[in-house]
């Protein structure tokens, strides 16, 4: 039970797609029930006379049919073969229609959620105690009373209609066919109109239940969830250890481009940046190295090994350090401080080598 409570956390992404791979997914049996009804009802406004007629004119052939003297079964059952055909062509658009409206309720609410593991063999649902735990349950117990209220409120919502008409009964009995058929037919609307709204009243509700239930029993400890995000992105600590060995990796790689660079700025001992322009091969000075501390310290010593030249310009050094990445050219508004330092360091080889 404390378990249970400590469950406080959201289901996370992956936790959905897990219930979603099992076939899980937030269902109201109610929804399928009041589109059905509803399109049922629609349907019939519609072609509901067409219907008839068509059911008139079977009717009509059939009996006008002459049985033949020797009445055979063979006659019996093509007769019945054909007019089996008919009725179910009539019938067709309106069973197409209530399907349709069946499957795509059922989609609407969770989308495609087609998984084997419902349809598997699961010994643990064979066992009593599993379904008499489940009947007796406390969802089973609210499951029934909804279905109770919804008797209630459908025998009551019916028994209104039929109150409303009681004085026309009487005189169905003299009506002809077609005026008994119409109220007939008008009353049994009229009922089904109403249980109709009262339907999708409840599915809309029934589904906003069902999916809260849903979310609250794949509810997440916050153990459960640092679990599930180290099993999709890694123990923190591996991903601490990898990122460590990358910097180190790339801090070699940047330390080995050193020698080769043109000039190295610094601030003399806070920060230092090595750059590196060849003028037939770069459109502009990139910076292959860059430290501050202790790694401007090697890059320094690194410098002094190699006889690169240093340049004590502390606010250019700060700006390289703190605007290009390791890698980048220099941008435009640098071009003419690193050009000057440059220009100045070209100068001053040619003069030696002179």
């Amino acid at each position: 039970m404390a378990q249970h409570d400590n469950k406080t956390e959201r289901p996370t992404t992956r936790r959905l797609q897990k219930a979603r791979e099992k076939g899980q997914v937030a269902r109201s049996r109610e929804v399928p029930a009041a589109a059905i009804l509803l399109g049922g009802l629609l349907f019939l406004s519609y072609y509901g006379s067409s219907m008839l007629e068509g059911l008139q004119g079977l009717l009509s052939d059939f009996l006008r049919i002459r049985p033949p003297v020797d009445f055979s079964i063979s006659f019996v059952y093509a007769l019945a073969r054909q007019s089996l055909l008919r009725v179910s062509l009539l019938v067709m658009p309106l069973m197409v229609v209530l399907c349709t409206l069946g499957v795509a309720s059922n989609i609407m609410q969770g989308g495609l959620a087609f998984s084997c593991h419902q349809i598997g063999f699961h010994f643990e649902k064979l066992m009593p105690t599993t379904g008499f735990s489940r009947i007796f349950s406390k969802n089973g117990a609210v499951e029934l009373v909804k279905s109770l209220a919804v008797i209630l409120v459908i025998s009551y919502l019916s028994y209104k209609v039929v109150v409303e008409h009681l004085s026309l009964y009487p005189r169905l009995v003299l009506m002809d066919v077609r005026q008994l058929l119409y109220w007939t037919s008008s009353i049994c609307y009229q009922v089904c109109l109403r249980v109709c709204i009262f339907l999708v009243i409840l599915a809309l509700a029934d589904y906003a239940f069902q999916k809260y239930r849903f979310l609250e029993g794949l509810k997440m400890t916050k153990q459960e969830v640092k679990d599930e995000f180290k099993e999709m992105e890694g123990d923190p600590f591996t991903r601490g250890r990898i990122r460590r060995i990358q910097r180190e990796l790339a801090r070699r790689r940047m330390m080995a481009a050193v020698p080769g660079a043109d000039v190295v700025i610094t601030n003399p001992t806070h920060y230092a940046v090595a750059l590196s322009y060849k003028m037939e091969e770069m459109e502009a000075p990139r910076v292959v190295a860059k430290g501050v501390g202790f790694l401007a310290i090697k890059i320094k010593e690194l410098a002094q090994k190699h006889d690169i030249p240093m340049i004590e310009n502390p606010t250019l050094a700060q700006t390289l350090y703190k605007t290009v990445e390791v890698g980048a050219y220099i941008p435009v508004t640098l071009y003419k401080a690193v050009a000057q330092i440059l220009a100045y360091i070209y100068k001053t080889r040619n003069r030696w080598r002179g």
